[in-house]
C-alpha cells in the first residue's frame, strides 16, 4: 500500500465532490456528443486529424477523455481509503 501513495500525491487537495461533479459532467458530455442528435456536431469528414476522418478522432477523443475521467474517479474514491 505505501508505494500507490505516491500516485495520489497530486490528488491531495482535489475534494471527492468536485471529482464525482467533473465526472458526472464528463459522462453526460460524452453521452450527448456520441448519440443522435448531438453526434452532428462532431459529424464532419475533414479535417483530418492524425490521418482520421474528424468524426472518428473526436470519438477515439472522448473515449481517451472518459478513461481518464474514471481514473480520476478511482483514484479519488479510493484515496479516503489510505488514511
Amino acid at each position: 500500500m505505501g508505494d500507490d501513495r505516491r500516485y495520489l500525491k497530486g490528488m491531495n487537495g482535489v475534494n471527492a465532490r468536485f471529482v464525482r461533479w467533473i465526472f458526472g459532467v464528463g459522462m453526460v458530455a460524452f453521452l450527448a456528443l456520441t448519440v443522435w442528435p448531438g453526434v452532428y456536431a462532431i459529424n464532419w469528414v475533414e479535417p483530418l486529424v492524425l490521418g482520421l476522418p474528424f468524426n472518428l478522432f473526436a470519438i477515439g477523443f472522448l473515449i481517451v477523455v472518459a478513461l481518464g475521467l474514471m481514473a480520476a474517479l478511482y483514484v479519488s474514491e479510493n484515496r479516503s481509503g489510505d488514511d
